[in-house]
């Protein structure tokens, strides 16, 4: 049950470091041969450009969890009284709305794969690169409804927010 939880609190943080690291070293080395060796590497730029992709999607959750995505709150400012129910609404759409999402990118990945689809300079099948898309959209609902069972039991039972709610209030 530990290793759950320590999943649960940190799979978004894993793959994030993971590929910020492999934007990292991918740019250095390209850099490197570019500059340094005069013969740039062909792979390196797409490489870097997928671990960004998953780097961004890998972190929807971590942006729900921690609550730090962007949002306009102005309404929240003049009237904060209404902090919960907006942030009760915005928490509905969102989670429904990257719920809906998720067959559309699955459709995706799927029809890449069957059109076997390879990537131009490292020959990977596309489909490892949009399935972040589905990976991150499905992080993006289970931190959402995460994110709504604290409200419920903030606000409606009275009780103590689980952990994903304290860490979105204290940021």
């Amino acid at each position: 049950m530990k290793v759950i939880r320590w999943l649960d609190k940190h799979v978004e943080e894993i793959l994030m470091a993971f590929f910020l690291t492999g934007v990292i070293v991918m740019m250095a080395i390209h850099v490197f041969c570019r500059y340094v060796l005069r013969s740039p590497l062909t792979w390196t730029e797409e490489c870097t450009r997928y671990c960004f992709i998953w780097f961004v999607y890998s972190g929807i959750g971590y942006g729900i969890r921690h609550g730090t995505h962007i949002r306009i709150n102005i309404l929240e400012i003049f009237f904060p009284k209404i902090i919960p129910a907006f942030s009760l609404i915005q928490t509905v759409v969102m989670t429904a709305f990257f719920a809906y999402l998720i067959v559309p990118s699955i459709e995706v990945v799927t029809q890449t794969i069957q059109r076997s689809q390879f990537s131009p300079a490292m020959h990977l099948p596309m489909g490892c690169v949009y399935i972040s898309v589905t990976l991150g959209l499905a992080f993006g609902v289970i931190r959402g409804v995460q994110a709504l069972v604290d409200w419920v039991r903030t606000y409606l039972l009275k009780s103590a927010p689980s952990q994903v709610e304290k860490e979105g209030e204290s940021k």
